[in-house]
């Protein structure tokens, strides 16, 4: 069904391309990228947050074992290599040189760096899942050096996935300022993630709710590829997905292409990522490729065009870019039977809404211009299923009206002139 909904709104609003206003926004990061900056489509930034303040972040959901580390910020994370879980009071370093890396996925979010020894389920890389308990036990030693260039060891011990709770040991290397956490993950589970500083041994709260924000521009560890075709890790700077944003990446294209549906959207960290933009020899400065469009799912399953038009460097490490309303779609996957009619359709006075089927409920009228800008929103009571709506207030021009009624939200468009 949502399929289907999708390309029946995509057919709705082919040709409101043309009459769509894009609205230029930019995001700064900070001199130095100092910062995370989230985002929403429909609300601007949503909050900002130093990135220099944690050092491991744990993934909320109770059934998740995913642990990751500020790899952005230059923080390192080593298997240990010589012993497991009983050498914890004995550390060796020989060798330390040679031993594996490990860094967060730049696709996955909760895979991290501390997951990526995983020899899949039961085995989440840290630890071990036990299916008596529903406990992961850790078996595994870590040596984390931490961005000011200290080097701590790690042990995570388990985590109870019923109580959402985890339980991990660091120390120096040599053994001195041992610490045992009992992280309690549960009031942290509207985010993402909940971080650690182990430096001053405190938890921290940075992030706003998962359902607020759709990108999050970020300094992070990516994958990229030589002129051969073979991958490296190397800290970039660039956007990416919330787990429930969906996105599409279009080149070369048209700057009025809006097809946003001819290409499947993809839920993966990385759809936007990093590499629209380049750095030009010539002029020593970011250029952004051209012919480039972004579609993006955001979290109310609206359809923004995202175009990069420019990145400042590390200066300001600012983002200019445009957003645009493509489509707005009804996650409640409404039938035809129940689509709102406006007539008249183009209409200079009063509109009149029939909704069938919704005979005397309380409604919604929301009006939408085409950059996603709320414009008007009434609350009225249907009468046998009609109702009237005036528009002399309105500008000439193409908006989106919604209608919301007994959960239900219906979309149409709307020409006033």
């Amino acid at each position: 069904m949502k399929t289907f909904l999708l390309s029946l709104i995509a057919m709705l609003f082919i040709g409101l391309s043309a009459s769509a206003n894009p609205v230029n926004d930019s995001v700064s990061m900070g001199s130095g990228y100092a910062n995370d900056v989230w985002y929403s489509f429909e609300n601007g930034v949503v909050a900002t947050a130093d990135r220099s303040t944690w050092d491991i972040g744990f993934y909320t959901n109770r059934w998740s074992a995913g642990v990751i580390i500020n790899d952005g910020t230059g923080t390192e994370l080593l298997t240990y290599g010589n012993g497991d879980t009983s050498s914890w009071n004995a550390i060796d370093t020989t060798g330390m040189a040679g031993w594996k890396r490990l860094y967060n996925s730049d696709t996955i979010w909760e895979d991290g760096a501390f997951n990526r020894n995983a020899l899949g389920h039961p085995d989440y890389g840290w630890g071990v899942y036990n299916m008596v308990s529903h406990d992961v036990v850790g078996d595994s030693i870590y040596i984390i050096k931490l961005a000011n260039g200290a080097y701590k060891k790690l042990w995570i011990e388990s985590k109870n996935s019923v109580n959402n709770t985890y339980i991990f040991t660091y120390a120096n290397l040599d053994g001195s300022n041992q610490f045992t956490e009992t992280l309690d993950a549960t009031p942290y589970e509207s985010k993402l993630f909940v971080y650690y500083n182990l430096s001053i041994g405190s938890v921290i709260d940075r992030e706003p709710a998962k359902d607020s924000w759709d990108l999050l521009f970020s300094r992070y560890m990516g994958t990229v590829f030589d002129n051969e075709g073979n991958p490296a890790n190397y800290v970039v700077v660039g956007v990416l997905n919330n787990v429930e944003t969906g996105a599409n990446k279009n080149h070369p294209v048209s700057p009025d292409f809006t097809e946003w549906y001819a290409k499947p959207m993809e839920f993966h960290k990385t759809v936007i990522g990093s590499d629209w933009k380049y750095f030009d020899m010539n002029t020593f400065s970011y250029s952004v490729t051209d012919s480039l469009v972004y579609f993006v799912q955001s979290l109310s399953g609206d359809i923004y065009k995202f175009v990069p038009l420019s990145f400042s460097g590390q200066s300001e490490g600012k983002t200019v870019f445009t957003r645009e309303l493509i489509s707005l779609v009804d996650l409640t996957e409404q039938t035809t039977e129940q689509a709102v009619k406006v007539f008249p359709n183009p209409a200079s006075d009063q509109i009149n809404i029939l909704l069938p089927g919704f005979e005397n409920e309380l409604a919604s009228i929301q009006l939408y211009d085409l950059s996603g800008r709320m414009l008007s929103d009434q609350e009225t009571r249907l009468t046998n299923g009609q109702m009237n709506f005036s528009v002399q207030q309105f500008e000439d021009g193409t908006y989106i009206l919604q209608v919301i009624s007994s959960g239900k939200v219906h979309t149409q468009q709307l020409i006033v002139r």
